[in-house]
């Protein structure tokens, strides 16, 4: 999803969306293809490399492991809504571990690391990794769907099909996003976990809806409900990607001092069984950005 605010990084993202409407105008570039689930998740078999000392294992093949594992045990008991949503946290997980990895290696690759840069890392990342995270999240979303059917006022599959629309749109780009009609699905699909439960999972319903309302463009943007929003998060449960993301709405709004305290809280800050895969490198990028301004 596009970051609407001005300045340098806001005046590239406009550009580039710019350079994507006329592709979609000439008929081109508008349909982003993934590759089969399987093919993803068979990469968990390749020997990969630690992120952390001591780590003997990648955590990355581990996850992939659990998901693959995940989605086997969901197609093989297709009544079971449970295993459908099991299914999709752990796809859910497998993207957005694959996302922060990619994140942080484009930032390692860069020799000018200034605040716009890192801020608008994610939503500059090669089609190899958005068609990855396509492929875990389109079959997430299908699973959490179908566990839809029979769960409709469950707010925990409610945030699954939010979750997976939320990096569909992502991977896809704000005008791709556009032409496919995400956003109404997407802003219809977090309201419906908020109204149940907007605390539920440390306030993840909570945590996503002022990550959407951030950087979405208009209409769906709303810069102050996602303060709002996020500095509930972090009452709530102060994990660091709640941190995170309060600090990144802080800073977008303006509020440079007190976007580094969330920071700078954010780089130290506790996980949760949801969030454990991604919050070391989460970690990483709220230190990237103190030392991006120098603090």
């Amino acid at each position: 999803m596009a970051d609407g605010a001005s300045g340098p990084g806001g005046a590239r993202l406009r550009a580039r969306a710019a350079l994507l409407l006329a592709a979609c105008l000439a008929g081109t570039g508008c349909a982003l293809s993934s590759p089969p689930l399987e093919q993803v998740l068979a990469a968990a078999t390749r020997p990969g490399t630690a992120t952390r000392p001591g780590e003997a294992i990648d955590p990355l093949a581990e996850l992939d492991r659990l998901a693959a594992a995940a989605v086997e045990r969901a197609r093989a008991a297709p009544h079971d809504p449970d295993a459908a949503r099991a299914a999709a946290q752990r796809l859910f997980q497998a993207a957005d571990l694959r996302l922060q990895r990619a994140v942080v290696a484009r930032l390692d690759a860069l020799a000018a690391r200034s605040i716009d840069v890192v801020l608008l890392a994610e939503d500059e990342l090669q089609e190899g990794v958005r068609t990855e995270i396509l492929a875990l999240c389109r079959a997430g979303r299908e699973l959490a769907e179908h566990a839809l059917e029979e769960r409709e006022d469950d707010v925990a599959v409610r945030l699954q099909v939010a979750l997976h629309v939320s990096l569909i749109a992502w991977a896809n780009g704000p005008t791709r996003s556009l032409f496919a009609g995400l956003g109404p699905k997407l802003s219809n699909s977090i309201a419906a976990a908020v109204q149940i439960d907007p605390e539920h999972d440390h306030a993840a319903p909570l945590r996503l809806e002022g990550r959407f309302l951030a950087k979405a463009p208009w209409p769906y943007g709303d810069a102050a409900k996602a303060r709002r929003s996020l500095a509930r998060a972090v009452e709530v449960a102060p994990l660091v990607v709640n941190h995170l993301f309060l600090g990144d709405a802080l800073y977008s709004s303006g509020q440079t001092e007190a976007a580094v305290a969330q920071w700078r809280l954010a780089s130290t800050a506790a996980d949760d069984e949801s969030t454990r895969w991604s919050a070391p490198l989460q970690r990483e990028l709220a230190r990237r950005r103190l030392q991006a301004l120098g603090r």
